[in-house]
């Protein structure tokens, strides 16, 4: 398995310029959820909301019960949305707020194993309990 993984990650880092970062979605199906929410960026010194918008990107326990290969992650579109958005501007850090407990744990680390093998480093990761949901991660770019 580890092997498969290895050589996904170089094809696929191979494959992934700025000219060509868009990653082409198939099978799709019906029920997959994009959800992205814009929320207003509390000010820290005022506590009034900036003009700078945070989209947030969620990622459904059912959606990622499907996904065990590299062509499946990359085929889910909130993974694809927030690839391509990281793409745009590498010098942002992925927000990824998971359910607590043992189970939100392993599915975190399953999900920042897989970035980093698609490509992404994991020193552009930042994890956090508290997603709101037992069966949900969050997702976000931050600065």
């Amino acid at each position: 398995m580890y092997r498969y993984q290895v050589i996904l990650s170089i094809a696929l880092l191979s494959i992934m310029t700025p000219s060509n970062a868009e990653v082409s979605v198939n099978n799709i199906e019906n029920n997959d959820k994009i959800i992205v929410d814009i929320m207003p960026v509390q000010n820290g010194l005022l506590g009034q909301p900036s003009n700078i918008e945070k989209k947030v990107w969620e990622l459904h326990a059912e959606q990622w019960e499907l996904a065990r290969s590299g062509e499946s992650i990359l085929s889910l579109p909130v993974l694809n949305t927030l690839i391509n958005a990281w793409l745009q501007d590498r010098r942002k850090r992925i927000e990824i707020q998971y359910p607590g407990g043992e189970e939100g744990e392993f599915w975190v680390q399953e999900l920042t194993d897989w970035l980093v093998s698609l490509g992404i480093p994991s020193n552009h990761m930042t994890i956090a309990p508290g997603s709101g949901a037992d069966d949900m991660i969050k997702l976000n770019l931050i600065n």
